[in-house]
């Protein structure tokens, strides 16, 4: 059986909070057995701890100042209107595009953002950017025709996992982790990959629905299952390490509890810096009823609207371009659901009224030190900090990023921008569209989790200090390969064997290759309704 050199687990939103009861208790062998031969540390995410930017930023080595990707959806030309995000965003090599280049042979399973799905040496398949309909969803192209004749319908984990009565389907999670650990075996066999990459995302949907049920009833509850059915899929892969396997197990950033939501565009209209429309209408209705009579519609005979008529939807979303703001009188304004804050500035958005230089510089201290006065309904103050985004990044894509990053206290509430309709300031959470009798009950949070094991890990040790884009230089230094100087993380010696270190120091690429300028891909609007289905869009 061919073996990796290494194994990449991804675990979306993965958090210790969790996994220390639970493998305490003796209900995640295969992910205590790692930690018990391995090193582990706490990862810290960017800001926000967002999957698009997050995961990204693990993959590339670098900030979204360079990669340019910052959320689930970006600011088009006229600077109002948003269009969904995908991996063809990107502007810095990932991985495994390095490792290609360099002969070496990768295979890579659901990594978020990584549709159209890569040219690779070996395979991929594409992650929760991907849309239902088949083109982009794998490399080689056709490999996706392979895989449905042998396995069925692919249960691609894109979505909360309920049932049609807007239940949670623990089931439903266990089938696409089963499925998803058949593909990845029978891929394995076939392209013997040296650097195995997975990624799972039950963990982070499971917080979002139930994080509730963790904190009132522990390992009874739904998320410790899921966690549970993640642990045993980890041990299936596994199965694929020999002794000269490191195996490294990653998330993008944790989970925790939610207070509320804040809706930033309401709070900007009571301080006088957002208008709303005289009617506090917005336009786009026609197209937004067609959806909703869409979604009726038996599953199956969804599937095959977006196979056989994927321009139909394309149509009716270009008939659409809801707002309520009246733009000629807003000084800023948010997107998004995590804190982003922009100014409408003259000569840079279609409508802009704030002159660029001193009044906008004037306009985002004054709007910063209002924010950071924001208090909840109770009086408690939930903004820990507003950043510039020139303070967290740097590079040429940095006018993707908002004007204002705002971050809220532990990532404990919500910075909600609602473009499309008028809305309270304060809200306790969001309801899921698609089933509403479902909220949103927990959130993110910075602190995700690294555990090495294998050869190069030096057990027992303890990481302080590691951050998310540390990731990239410690996967290439893993693989024999030289860490390229543009990386901006740091290779996380203290979870290596010092022998190791000693055998083989690290060398580094001078010889930066500049990324290549691929083609934007026309996102499918099956997926920007997917993650409003998330509750990622408004």
């Amino acid at each position: 059986m061919p073996i990796p050199k290494l194994i990449v687990v991804g675990l979306d939103a993965a958090t210790f909070d969790v996994v220390d009861p639970l493998v305490e208790a003796g209900d995640l062998p295969n992910l205590g057995g790692l930690l018990q031969r391995g090193a582990r540390g706490t990862l810290r995410s960017t800001t926000h701890p967002l999957t698009p930017l997050a995961w990204t930023t693990m993959v590339t080595g670098v900030n979204a100042g360079k990669h340019g990707i910052w959320d689930f959806s970006e600011r088009d030309s006229s600077g109002y209107g948003l269009q969904v995000v995908n991996g063809s965003h990107s502007r810095a090599p990932a991985l495994w595009t390095r490792l290609t280049r360099a002969g070496r042979s990768v295979g890579i399973v659901n990594v978020p953002f990584t549709w159209p799905a890569p040219e690779v040496n070996g395979f991929a398949l594409a992650g929760i950017d991907a849309a239902a309909r088949e083109d982009g969803m794998t490399s080689p192209r056709d490999l996706v025709h392979e895989l449905q004749d042998r396995f069925g319908r692919l249960l691609l984990d894109h979505s909360f996992p309920v049932d049609s009565s807007g239940r949670l389907d623990l089931e439903l999670v266990r089938r696409a982790c089963e499925q998803k650990v058949a593909i990845v075996d029978w891929l394995a066999e076939r392209y013997e990959p040296e650097l195995l990459f997975v990624v799972f995302m039950a963990a982070d949907h499971l917080h979002h629905l139930a994080w509730p049920d963790w904190e009132e009833r522990g390992r009874e509850s739904s998320v410790a299952e899921a966690y549970r059915i993640l642990d045993a899929s980890l041990g299936e892969l596994l199965k694929r390490a020999g002794d000269d396997t490191n195996v490294l197990v990653v998330s993008d950033h944790g989970g925790g509890s939610l207070h509320g939501v804040v809706n930033l565009n309401a709070w900007l209209a009571e301080q006088g810096y957002l208008a709303y429309t005289e009617n506090g209408s917005s336009n786009g209705g026609g197209a937004h009823r067609l959806f909703e009579l869409r979604r009726k519609l038996p599953k199956e005979w969804r599937y095959s609207l977006k196979q056989r008529l994927p321009w139909l939807r394309e149509r009716a979303y270009r008939l659409q371009a809801p707002t309520v703001v009246d733009w000629g009188r807003t000084r800023a304004f948010a997107y998004g659901i995590f804190g982003n804050v922009v100014l409408n500035v003259a000569g840079r958005e279609r409508a802009g009224i704030v002159e660029p230089g001193d009044e906008y510089e004037r306009l985002r201290t004054e709007l910063r030190e209002r924010l950071l006065d924001l208090s909840s309904p109770d009086g408690e103050p939930i903004v820990a900090a507003v950043h510039r985004r020139e303070d967290l990044f740097a590079g040429p894509e940095l006018d993707k990023v908002p004007d204002l990053v705002v971050e809220f206290r532990d990532y404990a509430w919500l910075g909600k921008g609602n473009l499309t309709e008028r809305t309270a300031t304060f809200e306790d959470a969001i309801s899921i569209r698609a089933h509403p009798e479902q909220r949103y009950a927990g959130g993110h949070r910075q602190e995700g989790i690294f555990v090495l094991a294998g050869p190069a890990a030096r057990p027992g040790a303890e990481l302080a200090g590691a951050g998310i884009a540390d990731v990239a230089p410690t996967v290439m230094y893993l693989l024999g390969e030289a860490v390229p100087a543009s990386f901006e993380g740091r290779l996380l010696a203290e979870a290596l064997e010092p022998s190791l270190l000693d055998e083989r120091p690290p060398e580094f690429d001078d010889d930066e290759e500049a990324a290549p300028i691929v083609a934007e891909q026309e996102s499918p609007r099956e997926v920007e309704e997917r993650l409003r289905s998330l509750g990622y869009l408004e």
